[in-house]
């Protein structure tokens, strides 16, 4: 996979100068909004260099953007699988005590997996675009 690491280089002498003057006329306060907006002036640039070697028709549909878009689908379905396992868990757990009512258990349940399938098919569903 094409990987191309932007560099202070490649940002036209303009570009830069602008930031510096931006950053002192704005304070140290505003680096971080100025430092941002150079990133993002280097990522648009990086796309459309991108674009311009695959011939993608626009920047999600990158070979980068739809392998970020996987990898952010992955971890939300396990970040949900693991958020449910201790949610169902609490739930068994706090409602298995004498005096509790049974029924919640089963409704906690349901609910979880409404839940998971949900995103599950969330996901099936950008996978397919």
């Amino acid at each position: 996979m094409y990987r191309h690491v932007m560099t202070v280089d490649e940002l036209t002498p303009q570009e830069i100068a602008a930031a510096l003057a931006a950053r002192r006329e704005l304070g140290p306060e505003y680096e971080h909004e100025i430092a941002a907006a150079l990133a993002d002036k280097m990522q648009r640039r990086i796309d459309s260099e991108l674009l311009a070697r695959t011939g993608a028709a626009d920047p999600s549909d990158t070979p980068r953007r739809r392998e970020e878009s996987e990898v952010a689908d992955a971890v939300t379905a396990r970040w949900t699988a693991l958020g449910s396992l201790a949610a169902g868990t609490a739930v068994t757990i706090g409602c298995s005590g004498p005096g509790s009512t049974p029924v919640v258990v089963p409704i906690a349940w349901a609910g979880i997996m409404v839940i998971n399938i949900a995103v599950n098919v969330g996901r099936r569903r950008r996978r397919n675009r």
